[in-house]
Order: structure tokens, then C-alpha cells, then sequence
């Protein structure tokens, strides 16, 4: 019961009281199954909600947090792991329910032994009509990605959510190559394979055998970054020059502006920025690790942030909804919403705007986003040329977990013209 214990604890503190799931998971002894149950259990959890109601009679959101941690807890097990035997599934959610909410025990016992009845072939959710069964959506949120793609295409990319990217290095070619490097890690134990997006990525399947990516033995040494496919993407894109005088306006980790240094051999003059100090650090922290000496990390706001002198390249990887992020990082299928989207919307423009009066005649902005929401994406990048014709596009793409295998990801070039 010990795993159990951790995993119920770890996702009531996710669920209910906004802790994030990456830093809770990172404890020693978080075994594979843990791990699983944890991202597994709040990435269906709209989907858990929609088999309790129509189990228990009434609506989750009235039962105690206690209670619905567990009963999420136990459905996931009986309908989206294939690991748990039934009995199994609710004997030890019986168990928790005993040891953390007293009397509700005979309710859990009652309400997963009528859902663990249902037959097998009538688990499988995905031609639902609610989005918040087949895709674990809220209806708003489903909404903007149909929105965004249409009734056809939305059901594709909803689905392509559920399962998380696959873990993506960039190989720091200032130290190492990809051969040499995808050897190394084979002896820790990962397995490595090609990526088809990024030239500089490997993709890392961690074995039972295997530390952490970032315990590696080549993650100290400072021969990878770990960054998505998508987000590697836009450093790429943007195709920087050595001599450069580059911005990245929201730069924290600092994933993109190690890019650009590395794609300039290190030879170039690049501003990193973030509005929060301890993120600055991480960003001086990245780049020591990797050996590059060309960025200097800087606290600011950069919506107010003024450089008289002009930059050939602005990279804007804004503040967004996360939404192409949500099968890695399942607290964002939780905590957003259309209203909190709208917000964001109005930061992007501010910093875009901000930003337009820094890029030199002839220099490139680069705007980029984690997430799928044309609102936030082609409409944006069309607001800003509207309000600054001086700006031109070159090129925006959306990167797709069903159509590329990667993150939701979208990358716009903008060249400011002459004179």
C-alpha cells in the first residue's frame, strides 16, 4: 500500500491544492508505477469525473476532496490502466478510503464495485459524445482547439493530448555530437533514438536501469538540454548569425537562448530576460553548465524592458495557455480556463508591442507559443502586423502531437522592413 499511499497523496495535493506534479515526482522512490498513476489519474480526470457521476448518483464536485481523490484514484486504475486487476483496484482504494476519509469507505466500496461491473468493451471512452470523457477536456477548452481546427480535426489533436511528447535532448554541439553523445547515455542505460523534427535532437527513453535524465553523468558534464522538439524548433527557425545582437524577452530556463548561443558557435551578444530572479538564475545556471559565455541574464519585465541600441533578433517565446503542453504536464488540463487564456492574450500583446520598437530595420522577431490556440497563435501574429505594417510574416507553423509526435508548438518569423 506504501506506493499507493504516495500516489494518493501526491495527486489530492495536485487536485486540491495546486501543487504541480513534475516537482512532486521528484522524490527519491517514486517507482514507475507512481509515476504513471499520478500523470495518469490527473490527465483523465474530467474523464474519472464523468464515470463517477453517473456511478454515484451525485456530482463529484460535491464530495468531500478526500473522497474524490481516491474515487479518481480507483477509476483510473479500473479504466485507463491496463496494469491493476479489478478487485485489486478497489480493495486498496477501500484500504485508503479506511485510513483518510473514515466512514466514506462503505460509498468508495460501493461506487467502484458498480463501476468495476462494467464490461470491459464498454470502457473504452473515445467516441464519447462529452469531450470531457473521450478527451478529458473541459468543454471550454475542447472547444477552442474545434474553434481553432474544426469539428473534424479537433477530435485527432485532442487525443494525441492524452499521451505525453516524448522526452527530447538537445545535443549541445559546442561540446559534443550526436553519436558520441547518444553512446554515452546508452551506457547509463537509455535508450536513444533519431528525431525527425530538430537536426540537434535525440530522443531518451529512460530503462528501469536508468537515473533521471538530469542525473545523467552527460547532463552534468553539460553535453544536452533537455527541450521538446517544438521548442527547439524555434531557435532554428529563427536562424541566427554569428555577431548577432539578440534578445530572448522571456527566456527562463533558458532552453532558447542556449540555442541561438549554440547555433552561433558562441559567438554572439545575446540578452536573456525574465521578470522572476530565481528563474535568472536557472538561465546562468544552463549556460555555465553548457560552457557558453555569450548570454547575459538580466531581470526585467519585458513589457517595459528598453534598449536604446536595437537588436537583429528578437525571440518572444511568450507567456500562453500551455495547452500543447497539457499530455506532459497534466496540472494545465486542471487549472486552465477560457477567462485565465484571455489574460494571457493581453500579456502577449503587450510584450509583442513592447518589443516591436527594439528590432533593428532589416532585423527578424521570432514569436512563439506552447500551445495549439489559434487565438493566441495566426491571430495574434495578424494583430501584430495590423498594428505595426512595418513588420512582415515569413513563415508561421503549428507543430502537432498527431501529426509531428511532439508538443503543441507554434513559431512565427517576422522580418521588420527597411527604412
Amino acid at each position: 500500500m506504501e506506493d499507493r499511499e504516495l500516489c494518493y497523496s501526491i495527486i489530492y495535493d495536485c487536485a486540491e491544492k495546486g501543487a504541480f506534479s513534475n516537482l512532486s515526482l521528484n522524490q527519491k522512490g517514486v517507482d514507475d508505477f507512481v509515476r504513471a498513476a499520478v500523470y495518469g489519474t490527473l490527465t483523465y480526470v474530467y474523464a474519472e469525473d464523468h464515470i463517477i457521476n453517473k456511478s454515484a448518483g451525485k456530482d463529484v464536485s460535491s464530495l468531500d476532496p478526500k473522497v474524490r481523490t481516491i474515487l479518481r484514484f480507483g477509476v483510473w486504475q479500473l479504466f485507463f490502466s491496463d496494469k491493476v486487476p479489478d478487485y485489486a483496484a478497489v480493495n486498496t482504494s477501500v484500504e485508503l478510503a479506511k485510513k483518510y476519509a473514515g466512514r466514506a469507505s462503505g460509498m468508495v466500496n460501493a461506487v467502484l464495485r458498480k463501476i468495476a461491473l462494467i464490461p470491459k468493451e464498454q470502457r473504452d471512452l473515445t467516441n464519447d459524445k462529452s469531450p470531457e470523457a473521450a478527451f478529458s477536456l473541459k468543454p471550454e477548452i475542447y472547444g477552442l482547439i474545434k474553434k481553432s481546427y474544426g469539428k473534424e480535426r479537433a477530435p485527432s489533436i485532442a487525443r494525441a493530448l492524452l499521451k505525453p511528447s516524448p522526452l527530447a535532448i538537445r545535443v549541445n554541439t559546442l561540446k559534443t555530437d550526436k553519436p558520441t553523445l547518444a553512446s554515452e547515455l546508452e551506457l547509463e542505460g537509455f535508450e536513444v533514438s533519431l528525431s525527425s523534427l530538430s537536426e540537434d535532437a535525440l530522443i531518451i527513453r529512460p530503462s528501469g536501469d536508468s537515473p533521471s535524465i538530469e542525473n545523467s553523468i552527460a547532463y552534468k558534464n553539460g553535453d544536452f538540454m533537455v527541450q521538446g522538439e517544438g521548442a527547439q524548433m524555434a531557435s532554428i527557425i529563427a536562424s541566427p548569425s554569428e555577431g548577432m545582437r539578440m534578445l530572448d524577452c522571456c527566456a527562463a530556463p533558458g532552453g532558447k537562448s542556449t540555442h541561438l548561443a549554440q547555433l552561433t558557435n558562441n559567438k554572439a551578444d545575446i540578452t536573456a530576460l525574465d521578470i522572476n530572479a530565481s528563474r535568472v538564475k536557472l538561465i546562468d545556471d544552463n549556460a555555465r553548465r553548457l560552457g557558453i559565455t555569450s548570454i547575459t541574464a538580466k531581470v526585467a519585465d519585458s513589457v517595459t524592458y528598453k534598449d536604446v541600441e536595437g537588436f537583429d533578433l528578437i525571440l518572444c517565446d511568450a507567456p500562453c495557455s500551455g495547452l500543447g503542453l497539457i499530455g506532459s504536464k497534466p496540472d494545465i488540463r486542471l487549472t486552465i480556463t477560457y477567462d485565465r487564456i484571455e489574460q494571457i492574450r493581453q500579456k502577449q500583446r503587450l510584450i509583442l508591442d513592447n518589443m516591436a520598437g527594439m528590432v533593428k530595420d532589416g532585423g527578424v522577431l521570432v514569436y512563439s507559443t506552447c500551445t495549439i490556440n489559434k487565438a493566441e497563435n495566426e491571430d495574434q501574429v495578424t494583430w501584430f502586423t495590423e498594428e505595426h505594417k512595418e513588420f512582415i510574416t515569413e513563415s508561421q507553423r503549428t507543430f502537432f502531437p498527431d501529426q509531428d509526435g511532439c508538443e503543441g508548438f507554434f513559431v512565427a518569423r517576422l522580418r521588420r522592413n527597411n527604412g
